[in-house]
C-alpha cells in the first residue's frame, strides 16, 4: 500500500516538474518573440524617421518609400513617428506630414485601434491621434464616440485634437471645455501653442471671463516672462475664482514682480496657514527676500512666521530681491 503511495507521490512530482520546465520555456520563448517584435519596431521607427526627415528637407517632391508598410502595425508604427515628428514642426512642415497621414489612412487607423483598445492604451491612441491632422469626417467620428467622455484624459485628448483641427477657434474650443484645465492640461495646450497653433495674444485671454480662458492666458505670460502684463495680472488676483486668483498670485511671483500691493495682502489673509508656509516657500525659491515677504505677511502672524520665513530664506543661496 505505501509503496502504490510513493508510485503516486513520485508521479505526481514528475508531472509538475515536467510542467513547471514547459512553463519556464514557453516564458523564455515569449519573452524571446517579445524582444524580437520591439526590436523590430524600433528598426522601423528609425527608418521611418530617417525617410520622414529626408522629405522634409527635399521637400514634398522628394521620393518617399517606407519599408514593409502594407503591415498594419508597421502603419501604426508609423503614425506615432507622425505624432512625434508633428509635435516639433510647423509651415509648410505639417503639410508634408498631412499628406503621408491621407496617403496612409493613419487617422482612421489610429481611431479603430483606439476603439479596439481599452484603459491608458486607448488615451495613448487618442493623443497620438489628437498629435495628426486627420481629415473632418475622422474627426467627426472621433468626437461623436469621445466628446462627452467623462475620463479627463480623453477629454484632454479631444481638447488637443478641437485645436489641431480647427486652431483659428482655440479659443471658443477652450471657453466651451467642460471642467477645468489642470496645470498638465496647460502644459499640453503651451506645447500647441509653441508649434504655431494657437495666438500668443495674451490680452484677451487674461480678459476673458471663462476661467480656462484666463488660466491659459496666465500660463502663457509665465513661460514668455511678459512683464508689461502686470496690471492684468493684479486684477485676475482680484477675482473670485479661488484657482484663477491662486494663479495669478504664482504668475506674479514668477516674473519677480513687486508684491508689497493691498490685494496680494488680502489673498495672502484668504489662504489658510499652511497654504502660506507653502507660497512663503514659493516665494524664498524665486529669490524674494524675508523683508519683501514679511510686507505680505498678516500682522496677527508676523511673530510667529517671522523667523520661519528668515530660515526658509536663508535655506536658499541665490541672489534675492528686495
Amino acid at each position: 500500500m505505501s509503496g502504490a503511495m510513493g508510485e503516486v507521490v513520485g508521479a505526481y512530482t514528475l508531472a509538475l516538474l515536467v510542467g513547471a520546465v514547459l512553463l519556464a520555456a514557453a516564458s523564455m520563448l515569449h519573452a524571446r518573440v517579445r524582444q524580437r517584435r520591439i526590436g523590430i519596431r524600433r528598426t522601423l521607427e528609425r527608418c521611418y524617421v530617417n525617410v520622414l526627415n529626408r522629405r522634409l528637407l527635399e521637400g514634398g517632391s522628394a521620393w518617399c518609400c517606407f519599408p514593409l508598410i502594407e503591415r498594419r502595425s508597421s502603419r501604426l508604427t508609423l503614425a506615432v513617428v507622425v505624432a512625434q515628428i508633428g509635435a516639433m514642426t510647423y509651415g509648410y512642415d505639417r503639410r508634408v506630414l498631412a499628406k503621408v497621414v491621407r496617403r496612409y489612412g493613419l487617422d482612421r487607423l489610429l481611431l479603430e485601434q483606439a476603439r479596439l483598445s481599452g484603459g491608458m492604451r486607448r488615451v495613448e491612441w487618442l493623443h497620438t491621434l489628437a498629435q495628426i491632422e486627420c481629415s473632418d469626417r475622422i474627426y467627426q467620428r472621433m468626437m461623436n464616440r469621445y466628446g462627452r467622455s467623462r475620463n479627463s484624459y480623453i477629454a484632454l485628448c479631444m481638447t488637443l485634437a478641437a485645436l489641431n483641427h480647427s486652431p483659428e477657434r482655440s479659443i471658443a474650443i477652450l471657453a466651451e471645455r467642460r471642467g477645468r484645465l489642470s496645470p498638465f492640461d496647460l502644459a499640453e495646450v503651451l506645447m500647441m501653442l509653441k508649434r504655431g497653433l494657437i495666438p500668443v495674444a495674451y490680452q484677451p485671454l487674461l480678459r476673458a471671463e471663462q476661467a480656462n480662458v484666463r488660466l491659459l492666458g496666465l500660463c502663457i505670460v509665465r513661460y514668455f516672462g511678459v512683464t508689461e502684463a502686470e496690471e492684468d495680472i493684479v486684477a485676475a488676483i482680484a477675482t473670485d475664482d479661488r484657482e484663477v486668483a491662486e494663479s495669478a498670485l504664482f504668475t506674479l511671483c514668477a516674473l519677480r514682480l513687486r508684491l508689497d500691493r493691498e490685494l496680494v495682502r488680502e489673498a495672502a489673509r484668504r489662504m489658510s496657514e499652511g497654504e502660506r508656509r507653502a507660497w512663503y516657500r514659493h516665494l524664498a525659491s524665486e529669490g524674494y527676500s524675508s523683508r519683501a515677504i514679511a510686507q505680505i505677511v498678516p500682522e496677527k502672524e508676523l511673530s510667529l512666521l517671522g523667523e520661519y520665513v528668515e530660515q526658509t530664506v536663508a535655506s536658499y543661496k541665490r541672489a534675492l530681491m528686495n
